[in-house]
């Protein structure tokens, strides 16, 4: 089958390429671990994922947030130090922030007996507990590292962009429409406009 016999929005691996098409343009692009967090970001509309939960998946590693923390030298190069807290000030008031979210969430799937969803949300509320946990030491004082979720944040958001970037170089709307709706940080994810919702095939 032809996947580029009609005008459908295709977000496609094949081997080495990525296929992409939107609004009747397509593009092929040699695979990319942006093009890779974009893909795991299109499949999950509305879900925000940690941005070290984002590379230990895109890596295709199973581990948990705290472990995957190691992965992300291999997203930029650079010597490590030891100069800096696990988490910064902004990092941790924007962990805390989506702890309370996920509460929300819990609290709400629990309302309507939505047992996936809250297993998801006590699970994601796990892992934020953890990283904070990790980051914290006795006292309150913040554990020293390189800030690897620092790290971390900066090179996906970069790799994210410069995929976005390469998509507009062939599909200038599709650009428009990810700059707009994609969300990048210490939390990620892909925002499409509730009224408008874009029916991607993988």
């Amino acid at each position: 089958m032809n996947p580029l016999k009609d005008e459908g929005f295709l977000f496609l691996r094949r081997g080495d390429y990525w296929i992409i098409q939107h609004r009747g343009q397509a593009a092929f692009l040699k695979a990319s671990r942006g093009l890779g967090c974009l893909a795991l970001l299109l499949r999950n509309p509305g879900r925000e994922f940690h941005v070290m939960e984002l590379v230990g998946q895109v890596l295709g590693e199973c581990r948990e947030l705290a472990r995957a923390s190691h992965a992300a030298d291999s997203w930029q190069s650079g010597p490590r130090s030891d100069t800096g807290p696990v988490l910064d000030a902004r990092a941790k008031v924007e962990y805390r922030r989506r702890f309370e979210d996920l509460r929300n969430e819990l609290e709400k799937a629990e309302r309507f007996n939505n047992s996936a969803r809250a297993e998801r949300a006590r699970n994601e509320m796990a892992a934020v507990a953890k990283q904070l946990a990790l980051a914290v030491g006795l006292g309150g004082r913040d554990r020293k590292s390189g800030s690897e979720a620092e790290r971390a944040r900066s090179a996906v958001t970069k790799r994210i962009k410069t995929s976005i970037n390469r998509i507009g170089e062939v599909v200038p709307s599709l650009r428009s429409h990810l700059a707009v709706r994609v969300k990048t940080g210490y939390f990620c994810s892909y925002n499409p406009h509730p009224e408008r919702p874009v029916a991607w095939r993988f």
